[in-house]
């Protein structure tokens, strides 16, 4: 392993993705995974629309689309009766404003065969043992199937580890947190009785609750609170039928079951994300509950934000620490409202069953699923197309100019369909992208800044278009960059360029 390669530790979705960012961006790397083969158990189902928009950065969402299926509703219910029916993706402000239901071990697939045709293959069965930094180098001792051990040389090195990442270990980082005293049961099973495969349910009664999730090919994955928290082994399929009859929907019958599982469930985040030049993302960095469906996205948006500013680091552009301190800070808050709220419709929909509880769950649901703006919040929260960034070092640099306009920097950049197609389409991981709105004679400051800082900036005239300018807040002329991630960097009038100077320091010039 040459030393210029970055180590990715863990072949999961996170690692996966990270490892294409780095070859999209032209950045060497080794991904290494200690298990001989793939998982075959898919723990993952959902792709919502903030990862589709990651993987279109990476090139791979048009294999995704085709594969999934597209979520439509949700359905919840009390007993006999169904008592809301919501849109999972319904008004959602996306170029890919829909979810897809694909199992994890189709998501590694897709991922780790475009690696493939690249000319990368995961590393298995080679296990990281310890690792240490010295200056500006990180020092990994691996050993692989056969025994031998091996040390290597690298300028980064990413822990996307899983829950009991040796990386966060070795570091010694703690991962913040509990375990809850419940213990669930899911089963991967056929079920007959009328469900809609492109429909999630969540079901509940006196006696407790079920979630029923379309896997793929009529095989449904179905989540229940067990009675006996003491017992640990995986249920049997009467179990899953007798939870299934008592709380889910009239008239369902599991048969054929692929898998059976009990687990517990813990929500922690790790205390850093950080040490150096070794980084964690994905389940190494938090873990949660399932409730939501939005780990394996949180940890493949971590891989897009860390793989640009490692590249721009390793180019030599830029604030080195403003960029690398900057990935905790932008995805650390992400996963700890992720984690929050899981734990909390977790326990709204699946813990909680006392009468006084069913009767509030039942009126508010009922009544925030009528409500267009709750709805669109619940659904901006679990797509993940809400998300901003609001703190670390590139956002601070151009906050104190206070530039006017929504979407703000930090916020994710919109798309706008017009006759030349989608503006998403330009953006690009390889580079920023500087918007430019109103006539030709405007904002010449700035593209001035900007043409001189070679290709790392792509130069996009809009000009004067009044769909542009309601989508990005643009009154007349300004400009908007946006970053290879397609979040917003810096905005700004068409004679202010102090902040497009002060993040183009951090980022783009380079480095002192």
């Amino acid at each position: 392993m040459a030393h210029s390669e970055v180590l990715i530790v863990g072949a999961g979705p996170t690692g996966l993705s990270l490892a294409l960012a780095l070859h999209r961006l032209d950045v060497p790397f080794r991904i290494i995974d200690r298990l001989a083969a793939p998982a075959a158990v898919s723990k993952a189902l959902a792709v919502w629309s903030g990862s589709l928009e990651a993987f279109a950065a990476l090139g791979v969402v048009e294999e995704f689309i085709a594969s999934g299926i597209r979520l439509h509703n949700l359905h919840m219910g009390d007993g006999a009766r169904e008592i809301a029916c919501m849109p999972i993706a319904e008004g959602v402000d996306s170029p890919f404003p829909f979810t897809l239901i694909l199992p994890q071990s189709r998501t590694e697939e897709i991922l780790a065969r475009h690696l493939a045709a690249a000319g990368h293959a995961v590393a298995r069965g080679v296990e990281l043992i310890d690792v240490t930094e010295i200056g500006d180098t990180v020092r990994a001792t691996l050993r692989h199937g056969d025994g031998r051990t091996e040390t290597v040389d690298t300028p980064f090195l990413i822990g996307c580890d899983g829950a009991r990442s040796l990386v966060r270990q070795t570091l010694g980082i703690p991962f913040e947190g509990y375990t809850e005293p419940q213990t669930f049961i899911l089963s991967d099973t056929r079920i007959t009785g009328g469900l809609d495969p492109s429909c999630i349910y969540i079901w509940w009664s006196a006696k407790g609750s079920v979630a029923l999730f379309p896997v793929e090919d009529g095989i449904w994955r179905t989540f229940a609170l067990r009675d006996e928290p003491a017992q640990d082994g995986p249920p049997t399929l009467e179990e899953m039928q007798a939870h299934l009859d008592a709380c889910g929907p009239p008239g369902l019958t599991a048969h054929d079951p692929s898998w059976l599982s009990a687990f517990r469930i813990n929500e922690r985040l790790a205390a850093s994300y950080r040490r150096g030049r070794i980084f964690l993302a994905g389940d190494a960095a938090h873990i949660h509950s399932p409730a939501g469906g939005q780990g394996m996205n949180t940890g493949i948006q971590d891989a897009v934000n860390l793989g640009w500013k490692i590249a721009t680091v390793l180019a030599g552009r830029g604030d080195a620490e403003a960029l690398l301190s900057s990935y905790e800070a932008e995805r650390r808050p992400v996963a700890r409202e992720v984690v929050a709220a899981a734990a909390r419709t977790m326990h709204l929909g699946m813990v909680a069953h006392g009468e006084a509880t069913r009767l509030v769950r039942d009126t508010l649901i009922s009544i925030a699923s009528r409500i267009p703006a709750v709805r669109r919040k619940i659904q901006g929260a679990m797509s993940e197309t809400r998300i901003a960034y609001e703190s670390g070092a590139l956002w601070d640099a151009v906050h104190r100019f206070g530039a006017d306009g929504h979407p703000h920097a930090g916020a994710r950049a919109r798309d706008l369909v017009a006759e030349e197609g989608s503006l998403w389409q330009h953006f690009s991981i390889r580079r920023h992208t500087l918007l430019l709105f109103g006539g030709d004679e405007d904002n010449a400051q700035v593209r001035n800044a900007a043409n001189g800082l070679g290709e790392t900036v792509d130069v996009r005239t809009l000009g004067i278009d009044s769909r542009a300018a309601e989508r990005y807040g643009v009154n007349g002329s300004g400009w908007v960059l946006v970053r290879p991630d397609q979040f917003i960097a810096a905005r700004g009038g068409p004679d202010d360029v102090a902040a497009f100077d002060a993040y183009a320091r951090l980022a783009l010039e380079p480095a002192v």
